[in-house]
């Protein structure tokens, strides 16, 4: 008797395992289905319209200078451009990202962002010509205070800002989309970038994002200058500055996280993955490969 109970036990437990690897293998197969279709709602398409990546830059700078991890030179720069075009990428701009997703168009096979940070002015010297060249559009995202920082002022040489004649002048370019990088934010003190403090309650960091936001906005108003675009300074966000962004009519939020975006819709187009261009981690082929 004991033996039978034995093997009927034995039996059970066998059951149960097979069952259970079962279940994993169907839940793994979901997992890995990349055309899993979005939940319904406002601002989901049903399915997914393409992929899209964005790559990230800072400065652009003269033939041969030293490259770094936010410093590409202009050699490099068009070598980048060039293994994009050969190789069936499409580098297409925010406003017609905007327009597919409204219109629930397909983006383009391989669809590419390029976009620059910190409003350096090296940008529209090394990096615009490039993109008038290619047909290519970038995003310039700007920051208020560092216009004090122009010709004259911080870090001289090939790390000056754009003063608020240049982002007026560079914005009437059909190659450029200006992209609001906060007015007073982008700092490691005493907050790391758009971050709540800990000692801010929600209502007064709420205010303090909006006035910030606000205030860049209104003085690009009086340059002529509009723009529904917000990277992140640093990368670092919070549910409310999401929340504030989407109040003044951004529809693109961009991040520091890194990877591969999936367009469904225009909820989709918020904390936008970039990827970061470091000039000392070799071709544009072997950081995209990464990702593949």
């Amino acid at each position: 008797m004991n033996m039978r109970m034995k093997k009927f036990a034995l039996s059970i437990i066998c059951l149960v395992l097979a069952v259970a690897a079962l279940s994993v293998g169907i839940c793994r197969e979901k997992s890995m289905d990349t055309t899993v279709t979005q939940t319904s709602g406002e601002g989901y398409s049903q399915t997914c319209l393409g992929d899209l990546t964005i790559l990230m830059y800072h400065n652009t700078l003269a033939k041969g200078k030293k490259q770094s991890v936010y410093c590409i030179n202009q050699d490099s720069l068009r070598k980048d451009f060039e293994y994009l075009k050969t190789n069936g990428y499409n580098v297409i701009s925010c406003k017609s990202l905007i327009e597919c997703v409204d219109n629930g168009a397909p983006l383009p096979d391989k669809a590419v962002i390029l976009t620059f940070d910190d409003g350096y002015l090296n940008n529209m010297t090394y990096a615009l010509p490039l993109l008038e060249e290619y047909g290519y559009s970038g995003v310039f995202s700007v920051v208020g205070d560092y216009t004090a920082y122009d010709k004259n002022g911080k870090g001289g040489g090939d790390f000056i800002y754009f003063g608020w004649d240049d982002i007026a002048e560079v914005s009437k370019n059909s190659n450029v989309e200006i992209g609001l990088h906060s007015y007073s934010m982008h700092n490691t003190r005493p907050r790391l970038g758009v971050s709540q403090l800990k000692s801010e309650s929600d209502e007064i960091y709420k205010q303090v994002f909006a006035d910030d936001t606000q205030k860049l906005v209104e003085k690009l108003d009086e340059l002529g200058v509009s723009s529904n675009i917000y990277a992140y300074p640093y990368g670092k966000y919070t549910k409310i500055s999401e929340s504030v962004l989407k109040d003044k009519g951004v529809v693109m939020t961009l991040t520091c996280n890194e990877g591969i975006n999936h367009i469904y819709g225009r909820r989709s187009l918020y904390l936008l993955k970039r990827i970061n261009r470091d000039a000392t981690k070799g071709g544009l082929a072997s950081i995209l490969k990464r990702y593949e």
